[in-house]
């Protein structure tokens, strides 16, 4: 049929771009993607569970969200001493639902769960900001490594980026690229690369991942070393597990 033709004509065009036009592309996937809020506190190992029913007794309710917002709770699993929050609530939507989730004027419902949630909780740090590109398929994926990069030049970095990734990404995973918009620390950090996927045993699966970057792939990931040299660095990395998704 011809939304068959014209889905087939366009995964075409995609394959055959050049990197030269890849900016146009990426500027197009922009206003596609999501924007994101996180709020990121310490709970005692103890306090866990009431916290996670708090959240999930909350955001379970009507009214809590607004429409075309999602709520994730995570467990920060890997982190480095700097970035020892151990859990985090994030917002995602697009503009337009998370412009609605911060206008809802007076909720006494949500200040008494932040008030219920404070007895439990020791607030660490927030941030905001929206994704770029993602490849993949959206998904329930309990496991996320999360990639905080220093990008001197966005644009380039993100067209490297995503001309390796229509090539390669495995099918099994999400990963996303993404830039820091608020709440930046002093370690300067500007992007970040979320990679989700489905156990632990993927997170750890290094080996997997080198192994199909097969010799057809090799330019386009020697292009994006090229790009990364010079231009990007790893401010610092985290794992992290969904413990709730509303």
């Amino acid at each position: 049929n011809t939304l068959h033709l014209l889905h087939k004509r366009k995964t075409i065009k995609m394959k055959k771009i050049i990197l030269s036009l890849l900016l146009l592309t990426t500027l197009n996937l922009f206003a596609q993607e999501n924007y994101w809020t996180s709020y990121n506190f310490n709970v005692d190992v103890e306090d866990e569970e009431i916290v996670a029913k708090l959240t999930n007794d909350y955001f379970s309710s009507p009214n809590s969200k607004a429409e075309g917002v999602t709520v994730f709770l995570f467990e920060n699993h890997f982190k480095d001493i700097s970035n020892n929050a151990s859990h985090t609530i994030a917002f995602t939507g697009t503009l337009d639902a998370m412009g609605k989730q911060y206008s809802q004027g007076d909720d006494l419902s949500w200040d008494l769960f932040l008030s219920k949630l404070n007895r439990y909780t020791k607030s660490h740090s927030s941030a905001a900001g929206r994704s770029l590109i993602s490849f993949g398929v959206p998904g329930n994926y309990p496991v996320q490594n999360l990639y905080i990069l220093k990008v001197k030049n966005g644009r380039k970095f993100a067209a490297a980026w995503e001309n390796y990734n229509t090539i390669s990404n495995p099918e099994d995973r999400r990963v996303t690229f993404g830039q820091f918009n608020l709440g930046r620390s002093t370690n300067g950090e500007t992007h970040y690369v979320l990679s989700e996927v489905n156990s632990f045993k993927d997170a750890f699966g290094m080996k997997k991942f080198r192994d199909r970057i097969s010799s057809a792939k090799n330019t386009a990931w020697n292009k994006f070393i090229e790009e990364f040299d010079g231009n990007a660095e790893m401010v610092k990395t985290k794992t992290r597990t969904v413990v709730g998704k509303w």
